[in-house]
């Protein structure tokens, strides 16, 4: 048994490449929950975003790779000076588990007493390879805040482990993980994540948070939680759960009034996966927002769900302070979507739906995912020719990559379609990790490579000075890497610099 007092929480820093940096920082909400939960319990918290405070800081750590954010001796130093009971990592990514493990390793040389939590997507579905580390005490699964507190409970001796979910741990050496059965129904329950207690004014002003920002002060908020749909190569379920759990629309609006009564935010990031899964929840929500003049402009950059979409809810959104709709569409061909993505969308009920954003002023983004299994270069190419046909040119394109908790990495892993090198670094959307019948990695560039200069192609032709003030915009913003991304576009070696 242990009295738990303090409890000092951590973004790690993060590997990115040294050519492309791939990362930029978020103010932690989910780590801002936690501190909330822990703070209404009487627990000290500090909350250290390691990548946010050390953004200046870039240390070279191969050829083509670096890492921005605090140095290790500075977290051994906050660490040293702070004297926690408990250190938790929020590890959101498996490529960033090295960076995640370091701190754990650090605490327990300051104070082998010192208890570690990991935290996040990664430990979430990877919780046996995380505890596999002896610097690592317990992972808790999915959603933290009920989690976390029953962990203190029991450490204190004031609950059996019997009564948890959602936990891996050891036992007598060996490792056991308890399923998360258990998900907040009533997230109206939950206090405001603790942003007083996230270093805000850093965030504050950069350029890119999750995509571009148009205004220097913003914030993510996240009004729902679960989703239904079963897309193959999405874990998401993993962390949130299959059903949706939505937030009250008066909820929501308290905290945006918060955030502009506190911090004078001007933009909001909605980071739901579903944000307008419950069409009418959504209409009360920007009706809300329409009526108490919030004046905020937000976007979102998860993706919005097209099926839930209609004309009216569009008007709604727009005068809500809507800027640009992204639509996860995935592919431009249905058989894809229906057998090979699995994602409940009709793809003929979408081109309206873009129109008419586009028609009322709304800026509209296209997802795509290239190389699934059993998917065609036809197929692929049926996307480009969509994204093409709505007069989207520019679509953010994802290689199909197998993160673990997918159907999808389950389907590699029994097929055998990992590449013969691949490792758990190579998970990030650029990385080409699958081999299949129809592709490999080289294939699978040149094609999406091609496809690109297609779209670019129609762009200049379509629309000549929307496309020359783009490039006139990002010339004088970075010259050297316009003109690095001109040469690579000329020559097409490789899509993954074109962007």
């Amino acid at each position: 048994m242990k009295k738990i007092r303090k409890v000092l929480l951590f973004i790690p820093p993060a590997i990115t490449f040294k050519e492309r940096i791939d990362i930029n920082p978020l103010p932690p909400l989910g780590l801002g929950y936690l501190g909330a939960i822990l703070e209404e319990n009487g627990i000290e918290t500090k909350i250290i975003d390691c990548l946010i405070e050390g953004w200046d800081k870039r240390i070279e750590i191969s050829n083509d790779l670096i890492r921005i954010g605090m140095s290790f001796e500075e977290i051994e130093k906050i660490i040293r000076s702070y004297c926690p009971d408990i250190v938790g990592v929020n590890n959101l990514f498996t490529k960033q588990r090295e960076n995640a493990h370091k701190i754990y390793e650090i605490a327990k040389k300051i104070d082998k007493n010192i208890i570690t939590i990991a935290g996040g997507a990664h430990p979430t579905v990877m919780p046996e390879l995380v505890l596999s580390d002896p610097n690592t005490d317990y992972v808790v699964m999915g959603e933290g805040e009920r989690t976390i507190m029953d962990l203190v409970y029991l450490i204190e001796g004031k609950c059996d482990i019997s009564s948890l979910d959602g936990l891996g741990y050891r036992e007598k050496r060996r490792i056991k993980v308890l399923p998360k059965n258990r998900f907040i129904e009533d997230l109206d329950a939950l206090p405001f994540p603790a942003r007083h207690l996230l270093n805000m004014e850093k965030y504050f002003g950069l350029k890119s948070s999750h995509g571009d920002r148009r205004k220097k002060r913003f914030s993510p908020i996240i009004t729902s939680r679960g989703c239904p749909a079963k897309c193959t190569f999405c874990s998401a379920y993993a962390v949130w759960g299959r059903g949706f759990r939505p937030r009250s629309p008066e909820n929501v609006i308290r905290e945006l009034k918060d955030l502009k009564r506190e911090y004078g935010i001007e933009e909001i990031m909605f980071e739901d996966d579903n944000l307008t899964l419950d069409s009418k929840r959504a209409e009360a929500l920007f009706d809300g927002m329409i009526q108490e003049r919030l004046n905020l402009e937000w976007d979102t950059p998860n993706g919005i769900a097209a099926w839930t979409l209609s004309e009216n809810l569009i008007d709604k959104m727009k005068k809500s302070g809507c800027h640009t709709l992204n639509f996860a569409i995935e592919s431009g061909n249905q058989h894809v979507l229906d057998n090979i993505i699995k994602k409940p969308l009709i793809l003929r009920k979408v081109k309206p739906l873009v129109k008419y954003a586009k028609k009322i002023g709304l800026n509209v983004g296209i997802f795509l995912v290239a190389g699934m299994p059993n998917e065609t270069e036809k197929q692929i190419w049926d996307s480009f020719h969509l994204v093409e046909e709505l007069g989207v040119f520019t679509p953010h394109i994802s290689i199909a990559t197998p993160y673990p908790g997918s159907e999808l990495y389950d389907i590699c892993k029994e097929k055998k379609y990992l590449r013969s090198d691949f490792s758990l670094d190579d998970l990030y959307i650029k990385s080409f990790a699958i081999s299949t019948e129809e592709f490999d990695r080289e294939k699978l560039n040149k094609i999406i490579s091609s496809g690109q200069r297609f779209l670019l192609i129609s762009f200049l032709k379509n629309s000549p000075f929307v496309f020359l003030k783009i490039c006139i915009k990002k010339l004088f913003r970075d010259p050297v890497s316009f003109i690095k991304k001109i040469f690579n576009f000329i020559r097409s070696k490789d899509w993954t610099k074109l962007r």
